[in-house]
């Protein structure tokens, strides 16, 4: 389906091609005569024919011809179709021309003499000049309009991809971070822990903002840091006293919108491999905007004998697919692992 912008934009071109081709025959008539084209019966005869028949074969070749014949290759048939109507074409015109009652008075008064007016010399060469002009125009802007057409379906088809796969990504998404929580909450109760309790209630916030708001393609960012600081809260009931949270945001930052669940996996990730029963271990998460862009930064002690995650779980990969998908190249990523810290640096436009 083609937008309005288009549609106005091939009418605003065909008004204006139309405009210049009606007005050719006037522009090659001789302005020495002392009478003007439209004086003339023999050029108002020859005008008004071609105008009907050329603009009739303009919408003929491009409304049927092209994509009955032409577009079905069958172009044997499609030249012989173009060729006969240019020859009917100028078999009329030249009837026309020969017994028009200016040619025949003209002839009468001038029996031995050819007419070499400039006009008539146009009119030996203009009428197929103006055929060809008219099959070039319409074959050209049935092109272009078939190309626009095919255009706009594919960006249509893409987006359509697009929002299937995001959709996609954060439905598996969400599986993933409830089971993450819920480990979290089992470690709990197997403790005979008062927390779970406290514990049960929190993942039901989190749970809730999940099935809410994850199907929104934005979000502001402050329902994103309400659930954020749930997790985070969350998992300090299973944190010992070794680990030192830090969850710093810029309360300034909070009247702008982006994807939900996007931060969440790295903080997950901080969590997963940050966490020690022996060792003393801080988590930090930093988020604020700076002129339209998002600052996040997501850094975590390895503990040692566990794994640091080498940006290759099913969070990160979903994550960093979102970020192509919704940002092309408009982004900044850093994932390094140096001086036995993990950190995470992220950098993207906000609406």
């Amino acid at each position: 389906m083609q937008s309005n912008k288009t549609r106005i934009s091939q009418i605003t071109y065909a008004l204006i091609f139309w405009a210049c081709f009606l007005l050719l025959p006037f522009i090659f008539f001789p302005t020495g005569h002392k009478k003007s084209a439209l004086d003339s019966p023999r050029f108002v005869e020859l005008y008004v024919f071609s105008a009907l028949y050329l603009t009739a074969f303009y919408y003929f070749n491009s409304a049927i011809l092209i994509p009955k014949l032409l577009a079905h290759k069958k172009i044997l048939y499609y030249t012989l179709i173009i060729v006969g109507l240019l020859l009917f074409y100028l078999t009329i015109f030249r009837l026309i021309d020969l017994n028009s009652s200016e040619t025949v008075q003209f002839f009468a008064t001038h029996p031995k003499r050819p007419p070499r007016n400039m006009w008539l010399v146009f009119f030996s060469f203009g009428p197929t000049f103006m055929f060809l002009l008219a099959f070039t125009f319409s074959s050209v802007s049935k092109i272009v309009s078939r190309w626009f057409s095919a255009e706009e379906i594919r960006k249509e088809i893409t987006k359509q991809q697009l929002e299937t796969e995001l959709s996609l990504l954060r439905s598996q998404m969400n599986p993933h971070f409830l089971f993450n929580s819920l480990n979290s909450i089992y470690s709990l109760t197997i403790s005979d822990n008062a927390k779970a309790s406290d514990a049960v209630m929190k993942l039901s916030r989190i749970m809730r903002y999940t099935l809410e708001e994850s199907q929104s393609e934005y979000v502001p960012l402050a329902d994103e840091l309400a659930f954020i600081n749930s997790y985070i809260q969350l998992q300090r009931l299973r944190a010992t006293d070794k680990t030192d949270i830090i969850y710093e945001v810029d309360e300034e930052s909070k009247d702008v919108s982006i994807p939900p669940l996007l931060l969440i996996p790295f903080i997950e990730n901080a969590f997963k491999f940050g966490i020690s029963v022996r060792n003393t271990t801080q988590i930090k998460v930093a988020i604020q905007v700076i002129n339209d862009t998002l600052h996040f930064v997501c850094e975590n002690d390895i503990v040692p004998n566990i794994a640091a995650p080498e940006g290759t779980g099913t969070g990160i990969i979903n994550v960093r697919r979102r970020l192509e998908l919704l940002y092309d190249k408009n982004y900044h990523l850093d994932i390094e692992k140096k001086n036995g810290k993990y950190k995470v640096a992220l950098e993207l436009k906000v609406i």
